[in-house]
C-alpha cells in the first residue's frame, strides 16, 4: 500500500481522535469539529504536511468514505419525511438552480469564468466544475479560479449558516433545507446541516442529493451558455452513491432492520463522518483557496448572495417545513 496513504489514513484518525477529545470545547459536535481539526493544520503546517502525504491520497480517502457517509445516512431517512413536503418545494430547487446558473453568467459577463461558478454555486461544487469542465478543456484556468472560490465560500457557510437560521429563526428542518440547497461542497452542505441537528442533516442530505441529481440538467443549460467554448464531448453521469443511498431509505422503511442495528450504523456513521471531514480539511491549503483574485471571488460571493436570497424567500413565503 502507498506509504504517502497510510499516512493520510493516520492522520485522518489522530483527527477523529482529537476530534471526540474537543468536540465539547468547540460546540461544533464530531463532524464539524473534525473539519476544523484538519483545516487549521492544512494552513499554518501545509509544507510539514507534504512532506509525509499529499492532496491525492488524501483524496483517497474522501472518495471512499463520502459514498458510504451518505449511503449509511439514508438509513435514518423516513419516507413520511419526505411525503410530507410539498411537491412545489422540489420544483423549486429546479428552478432556483437554473436562475443561479443564469444569473452568475450575466454578471460576470457571460464569460467562461460565470459559467464555472454558476453551476459550482448551483449544484455540488468542484464536481460540477469539473464536470463541466471537461466539455472545455481549453478554459482550465477559468476552471482552477472557480475551484478557488467555491472552496472560500464552502468554508464560509459553515459559519454563516447558523447564523442566517438565528436571524431568520427557521425550524430545524429549514435549516437543513437552507444548508442542503445553499452550500456548494456535498461534503460541507451535509456537514452544516449536521451542526443544526438531527433533522437538519437529514434534510441537507435530501435536498443537496437532489441538487446532485440533476447535474445533467444543469450542464446542459452551462453547456449551452458556452457553446462557442465547448471543445470535447464529456459525459453525463449520476454518482452511484445517489442508488445506494435510495436503497438505505428504502431498507429502513421496510422495517427489515432492527432498531438497535439502526442506532449503531448511525454511531458508526458520526464517526465515520468526522473522519471525512478530516480529510476533507486537509486538502484545503492556502493555495487552493487562494486562488481566485478580487473579481472571481466578488462574483462568486454576489451568485451565492442570490442564491440564499432566493431561498430564504422561499421558506419564508412559502412557510414550508416549519
Amino acid at each position: 500500500m502507498d506509504k504517502k496513504f497510510i499516512v493520510a489514513l493516520i492522520f485522518g484518525v489522530i483527527g477523529v481522535i482529537l476530534s471526540f477529545v474537543s468536540k465539547d470545547i468547540t460546540k461544533l459536535g464530531l463532524v464539524g469539529t473534525g473539519f476544523f481539526i484538519g483545516l487549521i493544520p492544512a494552513l499554518l503546517f501545509q509544507n510539514q504536511i507534504q512532506k509525509f502525504t499529499d492532496s491525492a491520497a488524501l483524496k483517497k480517502i474522501e472518495k471512499f468514505l463520502f459514498p458510504i457517509v451518505v449511503t449509511l445516512i439514508g438509513f435514518e431517512i423516513k419516507f413520511i419525511q419526505i411525503t410530507s413536503a410539498p411537491a412545489y418545494m422540489w420544483f423549486f430547487i429546479i428552478a432556483m438552480m437554473a436562475f443561479t446558473i443564469l444569473f452568475s453568467w450575466l454578471i460576470s459577463g457571460k464569460n467562461a469564468l460565470g459559467a464555472f461558478t454558476g453551476i459550482g454555486t448551483a449544484v455540488c461544487g468542484n464536481s460540477a466544475i469539473a464536470a463541466l469542465g471537461s466539455f472545455c478543456r481549453k478554459k482550465v484556468n477559468e476552471a482552477a479560479i472557480s475551484i478557488g472560490v467555491i472552496n472560500l465560500l464552502s468554508v464560509a457557510a459553515l459559519v454563516v449558516i447558523p447564523v442566517l437560521v438565528n436571524i431568520f429563526k427557521l425550524s430545524e428542518a429549514q435549516a437543513g433545507f437552507l444548508a442542503g440547497t445553499g452550500v456548494q461542497s456535498m461534503a460541507l452542505a451535509i456537514a452544516s446541516g449536521s451542526l443544526l441537528g438531527e433533522q437538519a442533516e437529514i434534510w441537507a442530505t435530501l435536498t443537496k442529493l437532489t441538487r446532485v441529481a440533476l447535474l445533467s440538467p444543469a450542464l446542459l443549460l452551462s453547456i449551452q451558455l458556452l457553446k462557442n467554448e465547448r471543445t470535447e464531448k464529456g459525459k453525463f453521469v449520476i454518482p452511484n452513491y445517489i442508488w445506494f443511498f435510495v436503497v438505505a431509505v428504502v431498507l429502513a422503511n421496510l422495517q427489515l432492520l432492527p432498531t438497535s442495528l439502526l442506532e449503531i450504523i448511525k454511531s458508526a456513521n458520526n464517526w465515520l463522518f468526522a473522519g471525512l471531514m478530516v480529510v476533507v480539511g486537509l486538502q484545503l491549503t492556502r493555495k487552493s483557496m487562494t486562488t481566485s483574485g478580487i473579481k472571481a471571488l466578488a462574483t462568486g460571493a454576489a451568485v451565492w448572495i442570490f442564491q440564499l436570497g432566493l431561498i430564504l424567500s422561499f421558506l419564508k413565503i412559502g412557510g414550508i417545513l416549519t
